[in-house]
């Protein structure tokens, strides 16, 4: 199938299909917090319909957090997971106050059905010493004919009132 460029959403099939968003939301100051706890939690998650993907779709992601306050030498881990399996995983950072957490995967479909397949390749990117983390992983057995859950997940190496990470904005689309 032949491929146009639009300079609004990119590739274009000629047959008129555009990426489809799924789930998009910027939530600014009024964005979900995990704080105060070394329980790691979901910071985001959202689940794809079962039986929405198709063999070649690609599903973008891309997740973006604040930390808003930290507590001295405290870390945070953030971990990108499709499926139930880490797409990317940040290493413990030692953030500090307003610095950003920046997730962001794409998923190939390669099979679907109970036993579907994928490969992601995600990225962590932060703007604490602009570390930066890329993982490619196959995906096996992610049955496509359920939902298929994408969530962005912390955790904090300390409990401290002053430890609170924000989710700021997300993105999921179907290309």
């Amino acid at each position: 199938m032949a491929i146009s460029q639009s300079p609004m959403y990119g590739s274009i099939k000629q047959d008129g299909n555009v990426p489809k968003v799924l789930y998009k939301q910027a939530f600014g100051s009024g964005g979900v917090e995990h704080e105060n706890t070394t329980d790691a939690a979901d910071l985001f998650s959202y689940s794809i319909p079962a039986n929405t993907l198709e063999v070649g779709d690609i599903v973008r992601v891309k997740i973006y957090a604040t930390v808003i306050d930290s507590n001295g030498s405290d870390t945070l881990t953030p971990i990108l997971n499709i499926a139930g399996s880490a797409c990317a995983t940040g290493a413990a950072l030692d953030v500090a106050d307003n610095d950003v957490v920046w997730a962001e995967a794409e998923i190939f479909v390669t099979k679907i059905g109970s036993a579907g397949a994928m490969n992601a390749f995600g990225k962590m990117t932060t703007n604490t010493g602009d570390t930066q983390v890329c993982l490619g992983s196959a995906l096996s057995s992610k049955d496509t004919t359920a939902a298929i859950a994408i969530a962005l997940n912390v955790d904090w190496d300390a409990a401290h009132a002053d430890n609170e990470v924000r989710l700021d904005a997300a993105i999921v689309e179907v290309l």
